[in-house]
């Protein structure tokens, strides 16, 4: 019925779409889980934190794993572990068993986030096409999906399993039959290109630093949003927690509308301005959600900051890969650990800071991200030489 092109990119979106889902629901019935733990602010930091640690060694683990058992039975194992995650953390009931169930969460999407941008860029590759603005539009996805179900699943007083459990559950295991649909890399030039960067001992580019600086602050201000919105809303709005589900999804709704349109809107503006003007808007959406008076014009806030940080990580996977001097792969491995560096460091960082004052004061740290940001994206077009724009897509 579906040529194997279809076949191909629709299993690629199916496996973007499930860490979205997946990350969005466990925050999105964070309040109910932080309730049924019996946590606080800095507990609930360190359990994040964990979270954040596992997913990095998923993602150090993970070209050790596909050399083992390949690209196929890795990325399905990667979606397995994190189901399996969400299972425990929707029955943990004390501050070990919620720490187990995230560590379980994190080591099994660090491994499917590390693969699922792979999958992206065999895809682009074989089919000449840029698709990857797409692909993160279906992670966007998931995470408006994920958010719905549990704002439902809160108003209606429901558990935070009965709302993994009827969703990620199901699509689990299509992604397990689809993953037969995904590629798989070509060993031979894959050990060429390894031996030949190792051969050379090339440093990495002063502009693919700065890419990974930016990934950095893009998945932490993410990560505020996600982590610590519906807390927020909670905590510092008065909001219940049916409308504080909602913060997630509004954001990554706008995030998923915006990135379908990504590539004819970096065409239009161009990468360099883009990245400084999304750091602008972001930083005016937090301001906005900090300063609100009440719950409506807090999301609000945060539908501003999915308008401005949409572009942003698609476009650093984008212009990484075209790096001189480096491999593709390389590059988005580079990027993506450097990104997950930042969720070792910032979550239990807010949670220190919230309980030691205010979980609002703490969030002012999401400003600083903003300007730094700002700096360092007016600082890339003196780099761009460093880049092969030559307008083809690396193969």
């Amino acid at each position: 019925m579906f040529s194997e092109a279809v076949k191909n990119k629709l299993s690629c979106a199916a496996f973007f779409f499930l860490p979205g889902l997946s990350y969005s629901l466990v925050t999105s019935r964070m309040p109910a889980i932080k309730e049924s733990a019996q946590i606080d602010d800095l507990q609930l930091g360190i359990a994040l934190f964990c979270l954040g640690i596992a997913g990095c060694i998923g993602l150090f683990f993970s070209s050790r794993l596909v050399r083992l058992l390949k690209d196929r039975p890795t990325i399905a194992a990667g979606a397995s572990l994190s189901t399996i995650g969400l299972v425990i953390a929707g029955y943990a009931n004390s501050f070990a068993s919620l720490v187990s169930g995230f560590a379980v969460i994190g080591f099994g999407i660090g491994l499917t986030d590390a693969l699922m941008n792979a999958q992206g860029m065999f895809y682009e590759r074989r089919y000449k096409t840029r698709s990857m603005n797409l692909f993160h539009a279906f992670f966007s996805l998931g995470g408006i999906v994920g958010s719905l179900t549990a704002s439902l699943c809160a108003y209606l007083d429901l558990s935070p399993l009965f709302s993994f459990l009827i969703l990620v559950v199901p699509w689990t295991v299509v992604c397990l039959f689809g993953c037969r649909y995904l590629q798989e890399e070509d060993r031979q030039v894959a050990s060429s290109e390894t031996s030949r960067v190792n051969t050379t001992k090339r440093a990495y580019p002063l502009i693919l630093i700065c890419f990974g600086l930016l990934s950095w602050l893009a998945y932490d201000i993410e990560g505020s949003v996600a982590e610590w919105g519906s807390v927020y809303m909670v905590s510092s709005k008065e909001s219940d927690q049916a409308v504080a589900a909602l913060v997630y999804g509004l954001f990554s709704g706008t995030i998923f509308i915006v990135r379908l349109f990504g590539d004819k809107l970096r065409e239009s503006v161009g990468d360099f301005r883009l990245l400084p003007i999304c750091s602008l808007i972001v930083f005016c959406g937090m301001s906005f959600v900090l300063s609100s008076a009440g719950p409506a014009t807090a999301l609000c806030g945060y539908v501003v900051m999915g308008l401005g940080l949409a572009p942003v990580v698609p476009t650093i996977f984008s212009l990484a890969g075209k790096c001189k001097g480096i491999t593709a792969s390389e590059a988005s491995s580079f990027i993506a650990i450097v990104a997950y560096g930042g969720l070792l460091v910032v979550p239990p960082t807010l949670g220190w800071i919230a309980s030691h004052s205010s979980l609002g004061t703490a969030l002012c740290l999401v400003l600083v991200f903003c300007a730094l940001a700002f700096v360092i994206s007016l600082i890339l077009p003196r780099l761009k030489d460093q880049l092969n724009l030559s307008g083809s897509l690396e193969p």
